[in-house]
């Protein structure tokens, strides 16, 4: 018995072995890839901080997000674009544009409406409105600052992926003026600027329906 499992320890040690090559390998992916370079847009909304006061920037890995508050965007329950706003991000998406590290980036623009219900002929609910406020700034990034229609794309979210929860933290849901402060934060439309895949080989298929 105690030759048999002598013969048969090599089998533990190769799979730790294994196992460890594994993590080493994940780690060196992780390691070598930089995250999403934000200064430069960073830089720019400190020295104007004036202006940019209600934006806020943040990043991920991959992304710099930049949100964008909805009362100063658009009047309640309506999609069109106020012209002081559109003012205001004139030069701030050209300076975007014209910012090298961003030269390129997928641009994904995405619609996020509070909790409350809307009902109008225009907008049956907040998903249509979430998504008509997203395609009217990304048109306006199109026609009016020249960005290419091929990188830019909407996403409407309604009040799926609020950014303050609407319960206070002993889970009770949130009432008066902080349920006002909590539906505020959460009517926005989000940048995301992302870096694309080199190329179309980069991204895995999955499934193509001929398999």
């Amino acid at each position: 018995m105690r030759r048999r499992e002598g013969g048969n320890a090599w089998v533990i040690t190769f799979a730790d072995l294994m196992t460890l090559m594994f993590c080493f390998f994940v780690l060196l992916t992780v390691l070598s890839t930089q995250p999403k370079n934000c200064n430069g847009l960073e830089n720019f909304m400190m020295e104007n901080a004036g202006i940019f006061k209600h934006y806020q920037l943040r990043s991920t890995k991959l992304s710099c997000i930049i949100s964008l508050p909805q009362d100063f965007l658009f009047r309640s329950g309506d999609a069109e674009l106020k012209a002081g706003a559109i003012r205001v991000l004139t030069p701030f998406f050209k300076k975007i544009r014209d910012l090298p590290e961003h030269q390129g980036d997928l641009v994904i623009v995405e619609g996020h409406a509070d909790n409350l219900p809307i009902r109008t002929d225009k907008y049956p609910s907040n998903w249509e409105l979430s998504t008509a406020r997203a395609t009217n700034v990304a048109t306006m990034l199109i026609n009016r600052m020249g960005y290419p229609s091929g990188t830019i794309s909407v996403n409407g979210y309604s009040d799926t992926r609020p950014k303050v929860s609407y319960k206070d933290s002993s889970g009770n849901s949130l009432r008066g003026t902080a349920l006002e402060a909590a539906r505020r934060t959460n009517r926005r439309v989000e940048i995301v600027l992302t870096t694309p895949p080199k190329s179309m080989e980069e991204a895995s298929l999955l499934f193509d329906g001929n398999q």
